[in-house]
């Protein structure tokens, strides 16, 4: 069983096939090495297929619905998703993306639904949204320009303990000012 934001779909034989891709980018140039960069871990997919009775046209349409819903404009609406694999990989929120189709199939009298839920901030892109930012690196002035001292208040006696590389960075401002 699968619902999305509370709402149960009502698809009989759902099936649910969990897939996530790993991106990389071949750097072996024209040789035979198999040297490859990594891009990163994409959000993790829910290819979900079903059933849906010619009977229960209703249900079809709901889905429809929920497919093309959206939020606050242009954007397709996220919704919390309930599904025991999506919990057994830490899915909390979905998206649709792609294409859904519902081709009918005769002999059962019924749509066979087919479409992809797509993760909203998977866990490593949480990961890289918390990562603390590098930090800026002090370049050389321009010829005909002035240094900039701190304001006042920071030039009262505390001082805060310089880091390894803002030492490098210090030495090598100070050299420069020489000149």
């Amino acid at each position: 069983m699968i619902a999305l934001d509370g709402e149960l779909l009502r698809l009989k034989s759902p099936r649910i096939t969990l897939s996530m891709e790993f991106k990389e980018k071949d750097t072996s140039g024209q040789t035979s090495n198999t040297s490859t960069a990594e891009q990163g871990e994409k959000g993790k997919e829910l290819q979900v297929t079903g059933l849906v009775p010619f009977k229960d046209q209703a249900a079809l349409t709901r889905l429809f619905e929920l497919a093309q819903s959206k939020e606050d404009g242009s954007n397709r609406k996220i919704y919390r998703i309930g599904c025991e694999l999506a919990e057994a990989v830490k899915i909390y929120q979905v998206k649709f993306a792609g294409r859904i189709m519902a081709p009918e199939q005769e002999g059962l009298l019924a749509w066979r639904v087919s479409f992809t839920l797509r993760e909203h901030l998977s866990v490593p892109e949480k990961r890289e949204q918390r990562a603390s930012k590098p930090a800026a690196t002090v370049g050389q002035g321009t010829a005909g320009t002035s240094t900039v001292s701190p304001p006042p208040a920071a030039q009262g006696g505390e001082q805060r303990e310089l880091s390894g590389f803002e030492k490098i960075l210090k030495r090598a401002d100070d050299a420069l000012a020489g000149d």
